[in-house]
């Protein structure tokens, strides 16, 4: 008898005398086959060495994108979570992989993005002995961070653990979960079969909620809608504003998703949150019904106009006292009641419910939800908050050689209708926020977690996902690029088409902006000069410098016009990464 064993633990001849028998890493590569993944990001390491040979042998269907960075890695499973109606999918070797990850997976908590994180841990004959590169708990270590970590304890049940996280990212609030597979588990074989996608479950409006709400809105004189949160069809939004329109209800959209309204629709009135439009902070003040359609009513969303303090824009005590309704709508029943007390808390799927509110209320403009002596004031309501849009929009300056606002309108027009553009944290971040229109859902990807170096993984993961838009550009400033700059060298080695926007004021101009407001003065925040366009060039990727106005505009032309990795790097002075006039 041949007595080799191969490198999973498995002997030729085993694997000869059980045909229908699997080791654990080719169990779990198969399902996710199955499952319709389309792409693992990782990076190789001790742990999912099984699992990313698997992989790579038994699912050609599955692009392996290997990164620099175990965050980089995350937030690119994340976008890919977002992009489409399924979880991303990434894989973290022992601890210095997997604990590397944990600012990405809180991004993807507070994104309610759904994610799954596959984490390699030592055998089991290593339990409780310090295995190398190892925590013994990894349930400890992501708990809090995630919505459920599991642990896989026998190949039989890998199945059963995978359809489990994927019910949990995708349900209520999506978001991430982490599942551990210990080595011994990858190795071992079983006979099983392939698990079956889940069906998930959609909770749904009840008719007398409905009923109740339908009398709320009839009787609002200025209500105002708020839409957030993930997990929507593209058809669903686009019917969100013909309901809007036909009662006469402007929409705001929570920070960071304002891809989900077309900015060029008549009732939309732009996004609350880090810089908060001052006009649209008091339409929300003057509201009677406020109807807060699958966001979060967390601290960013409550920030006040010219503040950075949450539950100012929308207060509490306000809202207890009755001074005006409130309506909260969210998948997840935990997001109900959690610090307001609505007059109307409904655990619904949004999709379902924009389906039930244009189900009950009709196709004609005389079926709106509004009293015949409410018509005229309303629409006038709708219309002046649109004015007020417009004119924010309008508004502001741009001092230095560069003109940010210009920059802004000549990437716009530039843009396709489904261009995709991402970013990170930091001051650069307020300009696309105000003068970057978006006009279709999956047209924006940002962290609310605040995570600098987000945009660039973003952007890559957004342009493994099989729906990808031609045109992504990724957006950050030159402390923001810097904290993940290795992945554009992942990008150059994937063969993707994407553009990088760097705006260089050679500092961390949005925390040098808070330290002079509190102290006057700044420490630690002056940053060395970087050549990107050099920096990049490195990589393999173009790169061009732009340092006055007029020159953006070629540059932006001969960048959309190549293929592959483009970086532009626009020199501004420090004092452009102060708060908007």
């Amino acid at each position: 008898m041949n007595s080799k064993v191969v490198s999973n633990g498995v002997r030729p001849d085993a694997e000869d005398a059980q045909p229908a028998a699997r080791h654990g890493a080719a169990i779990l590569a198969d399902a996710l086959s199955g499952f319709g993944v389309p792409a693992v990001t990782f990076i190789p390491g001790e742990g999912i060495l099984e699992l990313v040979d698997a992989l790579a042998v038994r699912a050609p269907s599955i692009r392996l994108a290997s990164f620099r960075h175990e965050a980089g890695m995350a937030y690119a499973a994340q976008a890919i979570g977002q992009m489409s109606d399924q979880p991303g999918i990434c894989l973290a070797a022992r601890a210095p992989g997997a604990l590397n990850t944990t600012l990405a997976i809180h991004t993807a908590y507070t994104d309610s993005a759904p994610l799954i994180m596959i984490v390699g841990q030592a055998g089991s004959e290593s339990s409780g002995r310090e295995a190398m590169l190892n925590p013994d708990d990894f349930q400890r270590v992501f708990g809090p961070l995630t919505k459920w970590v599991g642990v896989i304890d026998a190949p039989e049940r890998i199945g059963e653990m995978l359809t489990r996280a994927w019910h949990v990212a995708m349900t209520g609030r999506r978001g991430p979960v982490v599942l551990v597979m210990p080595e011994d588990i990858a190795q071992q074989r079983a006979v099983v079969a392939d698990p079956v996608l889940p069906r998930l479950p959609r909770p749904a409006i009840a008719s007398a909620d409905l009923a109740t709400l339908r009398d709320m809105m009839t009787h609002a004189k200025q209500p105002v809608l708020l839409v957030g949160g993930t997990g929507w069809q593209a058809d669903a939004l686009l019917e969100l504003t013909v309901l809007a329109a036909r009662h006469a209800i402007p929409v705001a959209t929570t920070y960071r998703r304002r891809d989900l309204i077309d900015h060029d629709d008549a009732g939309f009135i732009g996004e609350i949150g880090l810089g908060v439009d001052a006009a649209l902070a008091r339409r929300i003040a003057e509201a009677d019904l406020l109807i807060v359609l699958n966001g979060r009513l967390g601290e960013l969303n409550t920030v006040g106009a010219g503040s950075f303090k949450g539950f100012t824009l929308i207060d509490p005590a306000r809202a207890r006292s009755g001074a005006f309704r409130l309506v909260q709508i969210h998948a997840e029943a935990n997001e109900l009641n959690a610090v307001y007390h609505p007059d109307l808390a409904v655990q619904s799927d949004p999709n379902g419910f924009v389906a039930a509110w244009a189900e009950s209320s009709g196709t004609s403009a005389g079926a709106a939800w509004c009293a015949p002596e409410l018509r005229d004031a309303r629409g006038e309501w709708c219309a002046a908050a649109r004015r007020d849009r417009l004119a924010f929009i309008e508004s502001g300056r741009c001092e230095g050689p560069v003109d940010l606002r210009s920059v802004y309108a000549t990437l716009d027009a530039a843009l396709e209708p489904d261009a995709l553009v991402t970013s990170g944290a930091g001051a650069y971040a307020v300009w696309p926020q105000r003068y970057l229109k978006h006009r279709r859902y999956h047209t924006q990807l940002g962290p609310k977690s605040g995570a600098m170096g987000y945009g660039l993984s973003a952007a890559i993961g957004a342009a493994l996902t099989p729906s990808a838009p031609r045109q992504i550009v990724a957006i950050a400033g030159d402390g923001c690029l810097m904290m993940h700059a290795e992945e554009l060298e992942t990008a150059v080695r994937l063969g993707l088409s994407l553009l990088v926007i760097v705006v260089n004021n050679c500092s961390y101009g949005a925390i040098d902006g808070a330290q002079r407001r509190m102290f006057g003065r700044a420490t630690g925040t002056a940053l060395g000069a970087v050549d990107f366009a050099a920096f990049a060039r490195a990589f393999g990727a173009d790169g061009a410098t732009v340092t006055d106005t007029a020159g953006f505009a070629p540059a932006l032309a001969r960048a959309l016009a190549l293929p592959g990795v483009k970086l532009i790097e626009v020199r501004v002075p420090s004092t452009v990464g102060k708060p908007l006039a």
